[in-house]
């Protein structure tokens, strides 16, 4: 009998929470920032919904820093010297220019990871083991920091950013905000690519990776990938096996292989098959080395991480920045709770035997009660497959 798996509770969707009661945020539309823009206007209300996640269970805190870019920050105009926020941050650039310098911006974007660890501290005091506490700096496509949003679609512009190279120099200036600050990278515990919609990109943030991501200051990391075609495959039409390899396969120098690969931002009723079709295209890589013993290529597997969407229905159209009724969905009636469904997929994928672990939470429109009630029906449910990383 395999071994049983533990599993971390993932926090969910951070902006369509601040978009909802009791927070009512109205993001600004001429902004590319979109929840990251709150480390400028209201770090309390991020740190709020961060304590709202920790409270209902989640082990795992993205940081939010999902839409953050240099470019986007740079482009923000500052706030002006009598702004003050509604939670009554107060702001206090006063004679300065309209937009922020690099400096400014490298500290924007590194203040989102302690604001992520002091949820945990709020709310289990500093003494608590580290060990179940884990924040994960999010690094959302290049497409979503664009505007329109293009991870969706993965038409990236201009032509160039469909390139390999466009996409490593992009996604290596980014990430070294955080990896060449010591205590902004000592304070983070695991780097999360995520919402991927093209294999040119996997294969970037791959490379940036084996350069940067070093010993003896290495992370564990993962590669999410979002998939909203019918037929399932990525934006740019990549079918499932093409994906995995491009996660997983040995690129030696030029690609670092990540500790976990998954799928977020994704329709609940296509993730089965989804993650059935992902275990099918590991195994097979695993496969290749035929030097390797079972045990061997038992330990060649990652984690899985999963985060699907809770729209039930709902379709974002990135040009109003709105929510819509799919007509489709609606004409299905009634959806299942998204908590039972999701339970179930984790509890069948255990009971196969393949992943290291699993890393289950939500996407957009998943809020801290669905995390709650996820955790406490896979804790109810009986089974030898698998266990909760934390009590």
């Amino acid at each position: 009998m395999a071994a049983r798996i533990p599993i971390r509770f993932l926090d969910a969707g951070l902006g369509t929470t601040l978009e909802s009661p009791p927070h009512n945020a109205k993001f600004q539309t001429d902004s590319s920032l979109w929840s990251s823009d709150f480390l400028i206007t209201s770090p309390k209300t991020l740190s709020g919904v961060h304590q709202a996640f920790v409270k209902a269970g989640a082990d795992v805190l993205l940081t939010a820093t999902y839409q953050a870019s240099l470019e986007g920050f740079a482009a923000t105009k500052k706030p002006p010297p009598s702004y003050s926020s509604p939670n009554n941050d107060k702001l206090t650039a006063q004679d300065t220019p309209e937009t922020y310098g690099r400096d400014e911006v490298n500290a924007l974007m590194r203040s989102a990871v302690p604001l992520a660890r002091q949820a945990f501290s709020s709310i289990h005091g500093v003494e608590n083991k580290r060990a179940s506490q884990h924040v994960a700096l999010s690094l959302g496509a290049y497409g979503a920091t664009t505007r329109p949003s293009t991870e969706y679609s993965g038409d990236y512009k201009p032509p160039k950013m469909r390139a390999v190279e466009a996409l490593y120099e992009w996604h290596e200036e980014r990430f070294r905000v955080f990896r060449d600050d010591e205590a902004t990278w000592n304070d983070i515990d695991i780097v999360s690519f995520e919402t991927l919609p093209v294999l040119q990109e996997v294969q970037a943030v791959r490379r940036v990776m084996a350069k940067h991501n070093t010993a003896p200051h290495a992370k564990p990391w993962w590669i999410s990938c979002v998939f909203p075609n019918d037929d399932l495959t990525l934006p740019d039409g990549s079918p499932v096996s093409a994906v995995v390899e491009a996660m997983l396969a040995n690129r030696g120098d030029e690609g670092q292989r990540p500790w976990g690969i998954g799928i977020n931002c994704t329709d609940i009723k296509k993730l089965d098959e989804l993650i059935t079709q992902y275990e099918v295209a590991a195994q097979n890589i695993i496969d290749i080395d035929p030097s390797l013993d079972a045990s061997a290529k038992r330990a060649q597997w990652p984690w899985l991480v999963t985060y699907p969407d809770g729209a039930q229905g709902s379709v974002y159209n990135t040009e109003t920045q709105e929510w819509e009724i799919d007509p489709q969905m609606k004409a299905r009636g009634p959806q299942r709770p998204w908590h039972e469904e999701l339970a179930e997929i984790i509890k069948k994928t255990a009971e196969r035997g393949r992943w290291k672990g699993i890393v289950v939470g939500g996407c957009c429109k998943t809020t801290p009660d669905d995390i709650r009630k996820l955790r406490s029906q896979l804790a109810a449910i009986k089974s030898d497959a698998y266990f909760l990383e934390t009590g």
